[in-house]
């Protein structure tokens, strides 16, 4: 059980959370939604004994834990060896006793990770996020406390999580899933608080309510105002690359990247690959310029702070200190703007390249490689970059996006492929992908 009554957190001028009163009970699913820099992840901490509240109170029952977004894991170590450091009940210190506990720890989490001896370094994106929860089910939690779960577990994964949380609120762990994804959140959850600019603005029994109803409450309108979009030129093209997790696409990415480094690349890690956290705004901005000109990268970074209404205290905040979908804006702003002006665009996108590997022969030369570019992000953050993604193809760039969320390559992309095993399938239409998509993906011929 948690308690927070009147609770407020401030960072500088930004004030993250704003006089919130909560009380989670035990055995309950609740689910917290908003956009990004709402303030859900900023008030859990609080909750979980994070962060120190400036004012108000906090009443917890036990131990709370919180399953962090981003990894928190020693990418050296195996899967035991990072369970043994965490883990207050292991008794063995020899390796093969240290591996049997995990493995009794992983079994009893109701999640399946094979392999304990794997170092962490080895691992995919969504058996990470596996460590991760199965670190915090061991210590047995009195709550949990997860942020953004799903954000890298495919759909059969997403399933097993929501099991693995029915079963612990079935025996009285209180359970909190921060989420933007909506029909997940009716899928799992009880009740359903929706946080705005650092305030709860709703809260309802999730029987009690729609996802059109929770939309309209976590966009503040006010600042959603439509953008112009870019008309009057022949485009580019949207090529779409989808499919499960784990048949190659973060390669294909990374082999994109290492050979095109005069495109633009937005990573599917954005932590990890797309920033520098102790960086500034300003710095991480002119990553990619040959030379570091301050004040020249000051002035650059406060148009770009507008341009992309990056919400910022200004360009000398360090990176690491934004929301999650702000990141993204900084990511968008450095990698787009660099392609701009190019007026070769167009003879670029008609020349078809063979990307590395076996079978992965493209229709384009792509100037912008999006990988998940929305991963993680609330309903307008994902907006935004979906905007600067048709503005650019207006403007006659060749993108490839590779996502895992059918609804935006279909939202998006002029062509879809299909990635099965390291290999694409033919260039298909929306309409082609419709009725072939769950077969392709699924390898059946």
């Amino acid at each position: 059980m948690i308690h927070l009554a009147h609770v407020t957190k401030t960072f500088g001028a930004t004030r993250a959370v704003d006089d919130v009163s909560l009380a989670i009970a035990r055995g309950e699913i609740v689910a917290l939604v908003g956009e990004n820099g709402a303030g859900k992840t900023t008030l859990m901490r609080v909750a979980a004994g994070e962060l120190a509240a400036d004012a108000g109170t906090l009443a917890r029952e036990g131990r709370a834990e919180l399953v962090h977004q981003h990894f928190m894991l020693v990418n050296e170590l195996t899967i035991a060896e990072n369970l043994a450091l965490t883990h207050p009940g292991f008794r063995f210190t020899t390796r093969r006793g240290i591996e049997r506990e995990a493995e009794a720890a992983i079994a009893a989490s109701g999640i399946e990770l094979r392999g304990v001896a794997r170092r962490v370094a080895e691992l995919s994106v969504g058996e990470r996020s596996k460590l991760e929860l199965i670190k915090a089910i061991a210590r047995r939690p009195a709550t949990l406390i997860l942020d953004e779960p799903t954000s890298v577990l495919t759909p059969a994964e997403t399933e097993e999580l929501f099991r693995v949380m029915r079963r612990l609120a079935g025996e009285g762990t209180a359970v909190v899933f921060i989420s933007h994804k909506l029909p997940e959140v009716f899928a799992v959850a009880q009740r359903i608080v929706v946080m705005r600019n650092g305030r709860v603005v709703a809260e309802s029994m999730a029987q009690d309510t729609n996802a059109q109803s929770l939309a309209n409450a976590m966009v503040d309108r006010a600042t959603a105002q439509p953008r112009d979009r870019a008309t009057g030129r022949a485009g580019g093209e949207i090529v779409a690359i989808v499919g499960v997790a784990g048949n190659g696409q973060t390669e294909l990415a990374a082999r994109l990247r290492d050979e095109q480094p005069g495109a633009a690349h937005i990573p599917e890690d954005r932590t990890r690959d797309g920033i520098v956290a102790e960086l500034t705004i300003a710095e991480n901005l002119a990553l990619r310029n040959a030379r570091w000109r301050p004040r020249e990268a000051r002035a650059h970074a406060e148009r770009m702070i507008a341009r992309y209404s990056i919400r910022a205290r200004g360009p000398l905040q360090r990176a690491g200190d934004l929301s999650g979908g702000n990141q993204q804006k900084v990511i968008l702003a450095r990698e787009l703007e660099r392609t701009r002006c190019h007026p070769e665009r167009s003879e670029e996108a008609s020349r078809p390249t063979r990307a590395p590997g076996p079978s992965l022969t493209l229709g384009m030369t792509p100037q912008i490689v999006a990988a998940e570019p929305t991963r993680g992000l609330d309903i307008e953050a994902t907006r935004f970059v979906h905007e600067q993604l048709r503005a650019e193809a207006a403007n006659g760039a060749s993108i490839l996006l590779i996502t895992s969320d059918l609804d935006e390559a279909f939202a998006l992309a002029d062509a879809i492929q299909v990635i099965y095993r390291g290999r694409l399938s033919e260039r298909l239409t929306p309409a082609e992908a419709a009725e072939q998509i769950g077969r392709l993906m699924a390898g059946v011929a």
